[in-house]
C-alpha cells in the first residue's frame, strides 16, 4: 500500500506522507470553518470538501495546487499554515485525539497507520513546503530525486 501523495504545482512537485497530509488537511478544514464567513471565499464549501476528501483518500490521489483558483489557494495555504501552528502548539496529534475526530469514518489506528502520536515538526515542515511549492520557492531536491515531506523523521530525499 502506497504511503506517498504527490503534491504538484506547475512543473514542480514533492511527495508527502499521506498520514501527515491527512492530519494537516483535517486541521486546515477546521481552521477554515472557524473563519468569519466574510473572510472565506464563496467556494469555501468546495475547498473544505476537497481538504476532507484528500485526507480520507490519502495516497490514492494527488494534490494539484494549480486546480485552486487564486483566492482558494490563498485561503487554503492560510488555513494550512494556521493548522500547523495549532498542531505545533499542542505538541503534535495523538491517536486518542484523532479517535474523536468526526471527520474520520475509519478508526484512528487505521488512519494513523498504527502510530500513537504524530509529531508536530514534520507537519510544520510539510505546511511550509506547501507554501514554498505554491510560491515557486521550494528548494530543488538533488538531481533525479524528490523531497518527501511529513515523514516521522522529517524531510527526506526519495528516488534516484
Amino acid at each position: 500500500m502506497s504511503r506517498t501523495v504527490p503534491v504538484i504545482a506547475g512543473e514542480a512537485m514533492f511527495w508527502a506522507y499521506d498520514v501527515a497530509l491527512g492530519v494537516l488537511f483535517i486541521e486546515a478544514a477546521r481552521v477554515g470553518a472557524e473563519m468569519p464567513a466574510d473572510g472565506r471565499p464563496s467556494a469555501w464549501p468546495e475547498l473544505k470538501q476537497h481538504l476532507l476528501t484528500q485526507a480520507s483518500l490519502g495516497a490514492n490521489t494527488a494534490v494539484l495546487l494549480d486546480d485552486f483558483a487564486a483566492e482558494q489557494r490563498r485561503v487554503f495555504l492560510s488555513c494550512v499554515v494556521e493548522a500547523a501552528r495549532r498542531i505545533e502548539a499542542r505538541g503534535g496529534v495523538s491517536r486518542d485525539e484523532v479517535a474523536n475526530w468526526p471527520e474520520l469514518e475509519e478508526s484512528a489506528t487505521g488512519f494513523l497507520r498504527g502510530a500513537e502520536h504524530i509529531a508536530a515538526a514534520p507537519l510544520v515542515e510539510l505546511a511550509q513546503a506547501l507554501v514554498d511549492l505554491a510560491a515557486g520557492t521550494l528548494s530543488p531536491a538533488p538531481a533525479g530525486r524528490h523531497w518527501y515531506y511529513g515523514t516521522p523523521e522529517g524531510r527526506v530525499v526519495q528516488g534516484g
